[in-house]
C-alpha cells in the first residue's frame, strides 16, 4: 500500500517491447505446424510411390522429412491416415488440372466429359506418384466407395457431364445414371490398364482408340469442339 492506504497498482508488462506479441507467436506456431505437416506430406508422397504402402516404414517417413515419429503420430493416427491425406492431394491436384483445361475456352458437358477422360489417362500416364498411389494402393488400402461415394467423385461428375450434353443436344436422351456408371467404370478401367502397363504410353494411346470407337456409339452429335479423344493426339 502506498502513504494513503490504498493498494499500489503492480505494474504488468506490456505487449509491446516485452518480446513477441501474442498474435505473432501463434501465427509462427501455426506456421510451423503448417511446414511440419507439409515436409511429412512430401515425403510419405515419395516413399509410398518409390516402395508402395506395403512396403513403406513410417521411420523412413519421418527420416526423410528430418522430423520425429512423434511429430508423425500429433498429425496422423497412423500410417493409413497418412497415405490417405496423401492420396486426397493427389486427386485434387488432377482436379485442379481438370478445372484449368476446362476454363481455357467454354467447353459443353460432352467435352468436359471427354477432358476429364484425358487428364485421368494422361495422369495415369505420366505421373508415377498418383499412378501408384492412387491407382494400384488406393483402391487397396481405402477401397473403391472411398472415391466413388464422394461428391466429388467421378460417377457423380460424369452424370452431370451428362445431363449438361443432353440438355445441350449433344448427347441423345438415354437413361444416364446407368450410362454414368458405366462410363466411369470404363474410365477406371482405361486408368488402371494405363498403370499397369509396361509401357504407359504406348497403353495410354491404345486405350485411346478404344474410347474413342466406344464412345462413337452412344448417340453423339459432335461439332468440331466436341468430337471423343483421338488415339493420336
Amino acid at each position: 500500500m502506498n502513504q494513503a492506504g490504498t493498494p499500489q497498482q503492480v505494474a504488468r508488462p506490456t505487449d509491446e517491447g516485452d518480446g513477441e506479441r501474442p498474435d505473432t507467436t501463434r501465427g509462427l506456431r501455426a506456421a510451423h505446424v503448417a511446414d511440419t505437416r507439409q515436409a511429412l506430406l512430401a515425403a510419405a508422397r515419395e516413399v509410398f510411390a518409390d516402395q508402395g504402402f506395403q512396403a513403406t516404414r513410417t521411420e523412413e517417413i519421418v527420416r526423410r522429412a528430418g522430423l520425429t515419429r512423434g511429430a508423425l503420430y500429433h498429425h496422423f493416427r497412423d500410417k493409413e491416415d497418412l497415405f490417405r491425406a496423401v492420396y486426397e492431394d493427389l486427386t485434387h491436384e488432377v482436379a485442379r488440372s481438370l478445372r484449368r483445361r476446362s476454363e481455357e475456352r467454354h467447353r459443353s458437358g460432352w467435352e468436359l466429359f471427354v477432358a476429364n477422360s484425358e487428364v485421368y489417362l494422361e495422369a495415369a500416364s505420366t505421373n508415377p506418384a498418383y499412378r501408384q498411389i492412387v491407382l494400384i494402393d488406393g483402391p487397396a488400402v481405402l477401397g473403391w466407395n472411398s472415391l466413388s461415394q464422394r461428391s466429388d467423385g467421378p460417377t457423380h461428375q460424369i452424370m452431370g457431364y451428362l445431363r449438361d450434353a443432353v440438355d445441350e443436344g449433344v448427347l441423345e436422351p438415354q437413361p444416364l445414371e446407368p450410362l454414368a456408371h458405366l462410363l466411369s467404370a470404363l474410365g477406371t478401367g482405361a486408368a488402371l490398364y494405363v498403370a499397369h502397363a509396361d509401357d504407359p504410353e504406348v497403353a495410354r494411346r491404345e486405350v485411346a482408340e478404344c474410347n474413342e470407337r466406344f464412345l462413337s456409339g452412344l448417340g453423339v452429335h459432335p461439332t468440331d469442339r466436341t468430337q471423343p479423344p483421338s488415339a493420336h493426339r
